[in-house]
């Protein structure tokens, strides 16, 4: 399904509730400008507001996908319990270095929002994202191709897998504070031997925040 018949769709969408584009704007919180921008196809609406217009009764499931009716009549039911979290267009990479200078939104994908609850602590989608990986640093655990989603608001550096930039280069890898730095750990450790971050190099060093999920292709 083409990004073009969504766009068609978000239209629709608005359309279906009788409204305008600055009252959809208002309602879903976002500028006119930015609603503007989604029906003429410059960007995807991004996760909080697809949950927006899911509370309005616009069915997500038709919307990104065209299956079913626009309006969805089971709010808080199945379809109500499933959110969807933004797959951006960018790789971390398991290995040498690699950032896409893309940074927009590919697709969705769902989760339950149970799911999130119950096994991450995650009671909003906020500051959450899904990117793929790319090298085989991390085998087993992450292979090449895997999707992982990422939590933004977890910045704990405890040992647990991270998402970050060093030097311009977004990777995916074991961070652990020790005294003078932080250990950069990579699970296929026979060919990808522990290194060091200083703090005097802190300064190069941000952020994206943990990996809470990991999804396969076999």
């Amino acid at each position: 399904m083409s990004d073009r018949e969504i766009f068609g769709r978000i239209r629709d969408a608005r359309e279906s509730l009788g409204l305008s584009q600055k009252a959809i704007s208002e309602k879903l919180g976002c500028s006119h400008q930015a609603w503007q921008g989604y029906e003429a196809g410059n960007n995807l609406p991004g996760g909080k507001i697809l949950q927006r217009l899911n509370i309005l009764g616009i069915s997500i499931d038709w919307l990104l996908s065209g299956r079913g009716s626009v309006l969805d009549n089971a709010i808080g039911a199945e379809t109500g319990a499933i959110t969807y979290i933004p797959r951006i267009e960018a790789r971390l990479a398991a290995g040498h270095g690699a950032l896409n200078d893309r940074l927009q939104i590919r697709d969705y994908i769902p989760f339950a929002k149970t799911y999130l609850q119950q096994k991450l602590g995650r009671g909003t989608i906020e500051g959450l994202s899904v990117l793929e990986v790319s090298g085989d640093s991390m085998e087993p655990t992450i292979r090449d191709g895997s999707l992982v989603l990422v939590d933004q608001m977890d910045q704990d550096i405890s040992g647990s897998i991270m998402a970050f930039v060093h030097e311009d280069c977004a990777y995916i890898k074991r961070l652990q504070k020790y005294f003078g730095g932080i250990d950069v750990v990579s699970d296929n450790k026979d060919l990808y031997p522990p290194h060091q971050i200083r703090d005097a190099d802190l300064d190069q060093l941000t952020i994206i925040g943990r990996v809470r999920w990991i999804g396969k292709t076999l």
